[in-house]
Parts: structure tokens; sequence; C-alpha cells
């Protein structure tokens, strides 16, 4: 039987994450909260207090869309897995309005089928986003970036910076991009932390946008594990048009996500869509 650590990035809404944990009973589960959200932290803490197979990130991290601060609060929870000294077979990244779409047999098929060594992690080449990287980015940990002054601002510097400012932050690494959630081996989380504390590696990303896309696939990528790597996450996701933010699952995307392709979907809304997710977690528990 494998064993799994679940990492999750919340923010909000008690009952829905209630939920979520309950659906991964089997594994370890790993929560940060927004350090923004206290309320939310102190609910889940205490009604958790006896659970010996939940644990918090005490030391958490004010999250900004598009900011550092979303690695930051994810490296939290990998140094929180190591610290247990647990070794898990996968550790999988998922948000507060993520759901496992697997029951625990059907999850260990799913990764046995391509042998324990590989990782999860979704991968694309950087295209036209290698601006994200190269040019100055300085609003990204505003709690207000994506106000529409900001981002003209945001658009404008990066305008002007382009002709004449050239960063060398990432010479010599082959740069790409992805999504943000991943499910990778406990050899390859302790590689990433090693790197991560030995290295310089952090500091390139420094006035960078969007680093949660980019700062594990080009780590990855350019390391021994690059041969092991999917690119591909096992999540369902859906973009509608250029939305920032993935459009909100219900029962006509059913069908669509439950066909054994997926590990986890997002995203949901228990205040929006609660018939969807009672239906998930009814059948996990079958």
């Amino acid at each position: 039987m494998l064993k799994h650590a679940f990492i999750i990035s919340a923010h909000k809404d008690v009952e829905q994450l209630k939920l979520l944990i309950r659906s991964l009973q089997f594994g370890d589960v790993f929560i940060h909260i927004d350090k923004k959200n206290d309320q939310l932290y102190n609910e889940l803490k205490s009604f958790y207090s006896q659970n010996d197979h939940i644990y918090f990130v005490s030391n958490r991290i004010s999250v900004n869309w598009s900011g550092f601060s979303q690695v930051r609060a994810t490296i939290e929870l990998l140094k929180l897995v190591d610290y247990t000294k647990n070794r898990y077979d996968y550790i999988h990244f998922i948000s507060g309005q993520d759901l496992l779409l697997m029951k625990q047999v059907q999850l260990n098929q799913y990764l046995l089928k391509n042998g324990l060594d590989k990782q999860y992690v979704d991968v694309e080449d950087i295209g036209s986003y290698k601006w994200r990287l190269t040019t100055y980015s300085f609003f990204r940990e505003n709690p207000k970036n994506r106000n529409i002054c900001y981002r003209i601002l945001d658009n404008c510097l990066r305008l002007i910076q382009r002709p004449i400012i050239h960063r060398s932050n990432f010479k010599n690494y082959d740069l790409y991009k992805g999504s943000s959630w991943f499910s990778i081996t406990n050899d390859c989380m302790k590689y990433i932390l090693d790197t991560i504390e030995n290295t310089d590696y952090v500091t390139k990303f420094k006035y960078t946008a969007c680093p949660d896309e980019h700062f594990f696939q080009i780590l990855l990528m350019n390391s021994k594990y690059k041969n092991k790597i999917m690119k591909y996450n096992g999540r369902y996701v859906v973009f509608e048009g250029l939305q920032a933010s993935p459009k909100l699952l219900d029962n006509d995307d059913y069908d669509q996500f439950m066909n054994g392709q997926y590990m986890f979907a997002r995203k949901f809304d228990l205040g929006e869509n609660p018939e969807i997710i009672n239906k998930i977690i009814t059948y996990l528990q079958t």
C-alpha cells in the first residue's frame, strides 16, 4: 500500500476544507492557511487538535496572487513534510478548492501503472512568457495587484524595460512554465529542498511574475529528474477564455473528470455548487 502526503494551500471556507480533508483520510494531510485569515487557521487547528495525521504550517505566509509568496507557502509545506521524517511514496500539492477523484486503491493503481519514480508536474515550453522572468515586476506582492491601475502600471513599466534591460538571472537554464500543482516522490521533494537550501536558486525569482508557474518546472527540468517528469500533473482544470482563474466545476463536468484519467480536479465552491462536491465525496466513501 502506498503512503501519501497531501499538502494543501488554502485561504477560505472551513466547511469545504473539512470535506476535502475527510476525503484524504487514508494519508497524512499538511495545511498552509494564508496568514491573512487567522480565524480559519485557529478554527481548523482546534478542530483537528487530536488528529495525529493532520499538520499545520506555523510559519504562515501572506499569499498574494502572482507573487513569490505562493512559492514560499509551498516550500513551507514541503519543509513540514520533511520535518516529520516520514517517508511518503507521493506528496500531492493541491489547493483548498480541489477534490480527490479516486479512491485509495484507484490512486495507488494509477501511480503504480507508470512506476513509482515518476514526477507528475505540468511542464510546457515557456514560449511567449519569458518576460515573466527576464523583466522586473515590482507589484506582485501587493495584495491589490489585480486592480486595473496596478496592472496598467505594471504593463507600462515592463514595456519600458524591454529594449534596455536584459536580466541574466536564468543564464544557462532552460526555461519552462506550467501549473502550480504537482504530485512528486519523496526523493524529488528532498532534492528540491536541498537545492533551495544550498544554492542561490530562490534569488533568481526576485521581482519575477507568476513564479509559482515556473519555479518547480525550471528547477526539475534542469536536474537529474528531467527524464522522470510526466509533463502532466493529473489534474482536471478548465480555463474559459482569458480568465486568470479556472471556472467553478459543476454537475455538467462530472463525466469529463470522473473517467480514471485524473487524480484531482479544481476548482470547486461549496457555496456555489454544493451538489457536485457532495456527489464526489459520496463516491469516495462508498
